[in-house]
């Protein structure tokens, strides 16, 4: 993520003011989740003890949800990533959550965005070989659920 949108000022979630020592954590964090507590406390101007209550603060205030790994799937061999478009039936608009859940429980899912517009759906997903493509919309996205698929192979996935 990219810290620059992390607003310089106050800001407010769930209507829980967040206090500019709480944004510059999550600055610091967006921009190195490895950093140390000793070391964010030392760039927010915080004792050690008291960097560590804000971040759990904010994880339990849900603001700050996970801290994440930045895999190279191609070093383990995934070679193949998928942008699949999904449309649900209008009964199946209705069953959307059981989808996302089955979805997000096949290892070749990376993400999920459920979108407006003529999709519902974008399923993320990574595969050794193109046959692990197919066989992921032949084995997970023929539902009588989904009215339509499409899919995009992925060139290139940049981040700022």
């Amino acid at each position: 993520m990219n810290s620059d949108l992390i607003a310089n000022h106050r800001s407010e979630s769930n209507n829980i003011p967040l206090a500019d020592v709480d944004l510059a954590i999550l600055r610091e964090l967006s921009a190195d989740a490895r950093v140390s507590n000793k070391d964010l406390a030392a760039r927010v101007g915080l004792a050690a003890s008291t960097c560590l209550g804000r971040v759990n603060a904010l994880k339990t205030r849900g603001v700050l949800r996970g801290i994440h790994a930045d895999i190279n799937y191609e070093a383990l061999g995934l070679h193949v990533f998928g942008m699949i478009s999904v449309r649900m039936t209008p009964v199946g608009r209705a069953q959307m959550s059981e989808v996302i859940r089955r979805l997000l429980q096949v290892a070749e899912t990376l993400e999920i965005f459920q979108v407006s517009g003529e999709r519902d759906l974008l399923v993320h997903i990574a595969t050794a070989h193109p046959k692990g493509l197919t066989r992921f919309i032949e084995e997970h996205l023929s539902d009588p659920t989904i009215a339509h698929t499409q899919t995009s192979l992925v060139f290139g996935h940049h981040r700022p």
